[in-house]
Order: C-alpha cells, then sequence, then structure tokens
C-alpha cells in the first residue's frame, strides 16, 4: 500500500491556501499526482515561477507501508530535492548525498542525520529493508523539508520584529553548575551578549530576566506571550558527566518520542511527563526545527564544539511557546574542558555572537521585508 507526497499539499501549506485534509500531510491515493504540466500550468496561473532545477525534479514522493508507519525510500528523496546520487558505497547501511546548496546522509538503524552541516535526531531510525534504506513520512515533513526548503515556509507578512532571549533558571534555581561555575550566571552573561549584539539589526530584543532573579517557567512563557514575541530562545548550559558539545532543542511533534536523553546521562529530561499529545507549539514545527537548524549550525561553526545535533522535547518553555521557540545548550559545566571555555569571556562573545547570527539568518530566509512608509 502507497500514499503520495505531492509538491502541491507543501505548496499550499506555504502559501496559506487550503485544501481537503491536513495540509502538509501525505494524502491517500493519486489524486494529487499532477503531471508535471499541469503542475506549471496550476503555478503559472498564480504567478509563480518554477526554476529549470525544480521542473528537472519529480513532482510526487511516494511512501510505502512498513509495519505500521509509511516510509519513503531515502533515493527517492535526494532526486526530490536534486541532490547528486549518492556519493559512497555503503551498500545498504549508509548513504550520502551532497550538493553546493544541499546535504543529507542517512545510516540504517540510526535516529541521527545530517542535513545541511548539523545533525538532527529524527523520530524513527533509518530502516534498511528491500535493498534501499528508508525514512519515516513524519520525518520528511517535520525534518528533512524545513531544512532543505526553508523557503517553503516564507508566509506574506510574517515579519520577525520581536525576540525573547530568556537566560535560563536565576535566582534560587542556580541550575547545573561545574567546579567554578553556575549556569543561571553563565546564561544571563551569554543572553546579555545576545541582546548586544542584535542592536542595530532592527529586532526589538527583550529578556525574560535581567538579574539573578527566580522566574517561573509559565511566567516566562506569558511574558513572551504579552511581549507579542515572533521568536523565542531558551539559553541554558548542560550536565552529564564527561559529555561534551552543543545541542539545541525543538518542540517533539505531536505523537512522536523525544530524543532528549538519547547518549545522555540516562536522566528523564522531557517535562512531558510521557504525554505525546499535540501541544501549543506544535503549530511551529517547521518553523521551529529551521530556527534550530540556524543557530545549532552557526553555533558550531563559530565555536569548533561537538555537534550533539538539533534535538526534540517537550520542556515547558518549549511546548507552551505561542511563536517559534528552541533551547540551546551551550556546552557541559560538568565537563572540566567546556567549562573552562565558557568561563572565558571570549567564548561566551562567540557563543553570544553565533546565537545572534542564526537568528538574523532566520529572520532573512523567512521573513518578509516590511512596506516602506
Amino acid at each position: 500500500m502507497a500514499r503520495c507526497l505531492n509538491r502541491r499539499s507543501i505548496s499550499l501549506e506555504i502559501y496559506g491556501w487550503f485544501v481537503r485534509g491536513s495540509p502538509g500531510t501525505f494524502q491517500g491515493g493519486t489524486v494529487l499526482r499532477l503531471a508535471r504540466v499541469q503542475w506549471l500550468s496550476l503555478i503559472l496561473a498564480v504567478g509563480l515561477v518554477l526554476t529549470s532545477t525544480a521542473l528537472s525534479q519529480p513532482s510526487t514522493l511516494r511512501a510505502y507501508r512498513f509495519g505500521g508507519a509509511y516510509y519513503v525510500a531515502v533515493n527517492d528523496l535526494a532526486t526530490y530535492y536534486g541532490l547528486n546520487p549518492d556519493s559512497r558505497d555503503g551498500g545498504l547501511t549508509r548513504a550520502e548525498y551532497k550538493t553546493s546548496f544541499g546535504q543529507l546522509e542517512v545510516e540504517a538503524d540510526h535516529r541521527d542525520i545530517l542535513l545541511n552541516g548539523v545533525t538532527h535526531w529524527i523520530s524513527t531510525p533509518i530502516l534498511a529493508e528491500r535493498n534501499r534504506l528508508w525514512i519515516a513520512e513524519i520525518d520528511v515533513l517535520k525534518t528533512v523539508d524545513p531544512v532543505l526548503q526553508p523557503g517553503h515556509l516564507r508566509k506574506p507578512g510574517a515579519v520577525v520584529r520581536t525576540v525573547v532571549i530568556d537566560p535560563g533558571h536565576g535566582g534560587t534555581d542556580h541550575g547545573t553548575h561545574g567546579r567554578a561555575s553556575y549556569e543561571k550566571t553563565m546564561t544571563l552573561d551569554v543572553a546579555k551578549r545576545v541582546e548586544r549584539d542584535l542592536a542595530g539589526s532592527g529586532l526589538r530584543v527583550i529578556l525574560t530576566r535581567t538579574t539573578d532573579e527566580t522566574v517561573p517557567l509559565e511566567d516566562r512563557v506569558d511574558f513572551a506571550r504579552q511581549k507579542g514575541a515572533d521568536l523565542y530562545v531558551s539559553i541554558h548550559f548542560n550536565s552529564g558527566g564527561s559529555a561534551e558539545g552543543i545541542e539545541t532543542y525543538c518542540t517533539t511533534p505531536a505523537g512522536q518520542s523525544s530524543t532528549a536523553n538519547i547518549n545522555g546521562n540516562g536522566s528523564d529530561r522531557d517535562t512531558s511527563g510521557g504525554d505525546r499529545s499535540a501541544v501549543t507549539n506544535n503549530r511551529f514545527d517547521a518553523q521551529n526545527v529551521f530556527l534550530a537548524q540556524c543557530i545549532q549550525r552557526a553555533a558550531l561553526r563559530a565555536t569548533g564544539a561537538v555537534d550533539r545535533g538539533v534535538r526534540r522535547a517537550r520542556f515547558w518553555v518549549l511546548r507552551y511557546a505561542s511563536c517559534p521557540a528552541i533551547l540551546i545548550e551551550g556546552g557541559f559545566l560538568t565537563n572540566s574542558y567546556e567549562e573552562q571555555r565558557i568561563l572565558h569571556a571570549d567564548y561566551r562573545d562567540t557563543l553570544a555572537r553565533a546565537i545572534a547570527d542564526g537568528i538574523l539568518t532566520y529572520k532573512k530566509t523567512l521573513g518578509t521585508p516590511e512596506p516602506s512608509r
């Protein structure tokens, strides 16, 4: 049994049009499998222009059922996005596709994939079946497509004006600590540097706290809503023995398992209590993962830190956020080497600048210019 994901459904979601069924989801049957010439006529009719690259790509992805879930063949996916053929002889275990504009690497039985220079933890391991590698349809829609085609997320009137920066912990809540540092102190320092680095960008930047004070989680989310935040960025530092690296979280898609604990210290860091139902922030799933991609990639390039990936969790400040939101863990205070780096102002400057750069990349890619007055 198979069903199709058509470029039309993605485009309809992007531009706010409405179709029967849920926008951006796989829809059963072949009714959406338009011939390329029909699709071109439809696009031209609404005044859009397809590039020659897009014309040469297939208009439909077919998903097949294995067990209780639908999967898309990885090589079909690569062709769909115009990526080069597999560049390594990985057989049935690994595949790598890369061009000047996109990158996809997968490995059988792994939940981590590489997208445009950043590791992403997906909901379901890559499947090796029938001499091909397969990726779950939910991961195509919620991870791969927003990262490889972020321009499709741009919506008319979607202007990024206000960014709320949330320094984690504070007051009586110290967060984690190293031998010579408290998380609450480091997060506030970096947040203020991000605010400084965004000065002059045209963004209104507001911090959830500016002093060493206790701010309940629900108050942080309410504050962002009251201020009309267009983006919410929560800054933290990590704990986990000798573990190292930077990771960025966004909300777990509805019905899917979180990836907060993979390769971690085994503790339950997801605050949803195992509830996988839809949450407030799930309406921004696609924007969330692209914001996480922008910030994680900028942080890795700037710091040279180990890439622990973009991960999914239902942390309170994420799942109740009323705008695209991420939480970055900027390193491990429990790792003596990383703590020493974080204690240096130059490193915190570098990390803050990277976070600011990631925000500006998101704004430039997805925001629409405000009309001149």
